[in-house]
């Protein structure tokens, strides 16, 4: 008899496979093209075997599909237009490789987006089967992949922070479900520097959602759910991956609240020798002066901009300094210098400002005093740096209100 009672212990632990919807991979993206690059590299590495349902509907939707004017005749009668196309590829080609790949004119790169893929083992291998009608046994293998299926149909759900964000958020007069993350096995949150320049807020409330106990039944067998998804203990049993091409703070504090795997955190980092370093890009023959500001963690922001008040600001007014560049990683930090040289009577009037909430016009306009030396001071913001990559023409002095996010933008920036 207790031989039996063991037993069946055993044969129920085996059927319980399941969780309590269908979706169990997470993966966050910050554009579309970036998610077309990531499903072509899977789709790829699915072999020829596979049965791919609304492939060319996710390419069309997730691609450029207009033309940008790259294909002009040598003898194209409107010299005009080809110069101005001739001109913008040039202005693109010098914002960088990186920065093509993200936001350039071949690269889609809308950031509300959501995709469900489901799959299906071996269909694609019955299919064929009947296909052929019985004219030979086909020996491969197979799988049936549907693109824009429903969540709840879906094994893997694609999505940026901000969709998934909408998507999963709802008012006070109005349910909202996500009901549909509540079994997510493995996440993924690719380009985590990239998200970070977006809104980290919306992946932290996407990362918030994950493993909650279901509100609905959803049509779930429970006598084949796992019993730790019974147990409310989903996320200790999550795979939880950051990708990132730089170890910011919030990413790593984000990383360690919500990876809770009983399997533990790993974090792998790539050294970087010193005579690779990004300091040594810099071409340009310029002095270079690195002051050390003591400060605390939790007020470094006003400690630097205190000190940069009593010692570097000082200075800019004695000297009557003009094209003066000063470039702040922080909007934050912005904001608060800006505020500061408002109220400076020296100040207030000869500085224009560069972020990333400025109009075209705004920053035309600024970009043209600035040069032409009928402004002193520039401020120039690291996410207007990172999204807008602007050539600032006329700066002669170089500050920098903290070190620039992404190693590479501090020789771009000399």
């Amino acid at each position: 008899g207790e031989a039996e009672v063991v037993a069946d212990g055993v044969d129920e632990e085996r059927w319980r496979d399941q969780g309590y919807t269908r979706p169990k991979v997470l993966i966050m993206l910050p554009t579309r093209g970036t998610a077309l690059a990531f499903v072509q590299r899977m789709v790829s590495l699915m072999g020829e075997s596979a049965h791919i349902d609304h492939l060319d509907r996710f390419q069309t939707e997730f691609s450029v599909g207009v033309d940008n004017g790259d294909d002009y005749d040598d003898n194209d009668n409107d010299n005009e237009e080809g110069n101005l196309a001739q001109r913008r590829r040039t202005v693109l080609q010098q914002k960088g490789a990186d920065w093509n790949e993200l936001f350039g004119e071949k690269v889609n790169d809308d950031d509300d987006f959501k995709l469900g893929i489901s799959m299906t083992p071996n269909a694609a291998r019955r299919t064929k089967r009947r296909e052929k009608s019985g004219k030979g046994k086909d020996s491969s293998g197979g799988i049936s992949v549907k693109f824009f299926s429903e969540f709840y149909r879906s094994d893997i759900i694609l999505a940026s922070p901000l969709a998934l964000k909408m998507a999963t958020s709802g008012d006070e007069d109005k349910d909202y479900d996500v009901d549909f993350l509540s079994s997510i096995e493995v996440c993924l949150v690719l380009h985590a520097d990239v998200l970070l320049m977006q809104n980290w807020d919306h992946v932290t409330s996407c990362l918030n959602e994950l493993n909650q106990q279901p509100t609905k039944t959803n049509e779930t067998d429970f006598s084949r759910v796992r019993n730790y998804l019974l147990a409310g203990q989903a996320a200790y049993w999550k795979q939880l991956v950051f990708v990132s091409r730089l170890a910011d703070p919030f990413i790593m504090s984000t990383f360690k609240r919500h990876a809770k795997s009983v399997g533990g955190r790993l974090k792998l980092r790539r050294k970087v020798p010193a005579d690779e370093a990004t300091v040594c890009d810099v071409l340009t023959r310029v002095r270079q002066v690195f002051q050390r500001v003591p400060c605390s963690i939790q007020t470094q922001g006003d400690d630097r901009l205190k000190y940069f008040s009593e010692k570097v600001l000082p200075q800019i007014v004695r000297l009557r300094q003009k094209h003066t560049l000063i470039y702040i990683p922080s909007y934050f930090d912005f904001v608060s210098l800006r505020n500061l040289l408002m109220k400076a009577d020296t100040t207030a009037s000869n500085f224009v400002s560069v972020t990333e909430y400025s109009r075209v016009s705004e920053v035309s306009r600024g970009r043209a005093r600035f040069n032409q030396g009928r402004k002193a001071i520039m401020l120039y913001t690291g996410r207007a740096h990172f999204f807008l990559r602007h050539g600032i023409k006329g700066a002669r002095h170089l500050i920098l209100f903290g070190l620039p996010e992404h190693a590479e933008f501090y020789p771009e920036l000399m």
